[in-house]
């Protein structure tokens, strides 16, 4: 299964002017490819639609399209209006929407589904650092421990996040004070394998 995350960002939301950044992450199972990038000008929706093709456009560069993929963001508007749940309305969205459908038509097992945004994490760090203009493109190689554990984050704010473990249990991570309520940082005072694993994808 591989896993993606997308988010836009915008300066002023509403203005169809605004400046805005992209953002999307992809998980291969082997490697981590975090991608940030300007959007131009802008709304919001613009700017969530162009990160959504980007994600899209970079899986098919990776020659991924016959693999059983997930795609995740935080817009209930732009997910229902590629998955065909919803019309598209505003004339400056529909060819967004139109070259999205496009795309995903081009996967054999393509899914699309809306997650909270504080379980959107690394695409939204990565969508403001392209609306900051730092534009990059990084991949990370997994490492054993992330391949054995599959974590969910969620950001609370501020640099802390939950972390929960496959088998269940709920962390507490400050990733400023690089603290973990977990046993391994609080008692043996070691970088525990929560720590390492936020910092490798947000």
């Amino acid at each position: 299964m591989i896993r993606c995350w997308f988010d836009g960002a915008c300066a002023d939301n509403g203005n169809i002017n605004a400046e805005t950044g992209i953002g999307f992450a992809i998980d291969t199972g082997e490697d981590i490819i975090k991608i940030s990038r300007y959007g131009g000008k802008g709304t919001n929706n613009t700017a969530e639609y162009k990160a959504l093709i980007g994600c899209l456009e970079k899986l098919l560069e990776l020659g991924l399209d016959e693999k059983e993929i997930e795609i995740y963001g935080d817009s209930n508007l732009i997910i229902k209006q590629v998955n065909g749940e919803w019309k598209c309305n505003k004339e400056h969205l529909i060819p967004f929407k139109n070259h999205a459908q496009q795309l995903k038509g081009l996967f054999a097992n393509l899914t699309i589904k809306w997650v909270k945004r504080e379980k959107n994490q690394i695409a939204d760090n990565l969508s403001k650092k392209g609306l900051n203009g730092k534009e990059e493109e990084s991949k990370v190689k997994k490492s054993n421990e992330q391949e054995s554990s599959k974590m969910e984050i969620i950001g609370v704010g501020d640099g802390i996040y939950k972390v929960i473990s496959d088998s269940g249990n709920v962390y507490v991570v400050d990733l400023n004070r690089q603290v973990c309520s977990c046993p391994d940082n609080q008692y043996r005072h070691n970088e525990c394998k929560h720590i390492r694993y936020i910092k490798s994808v947000v």
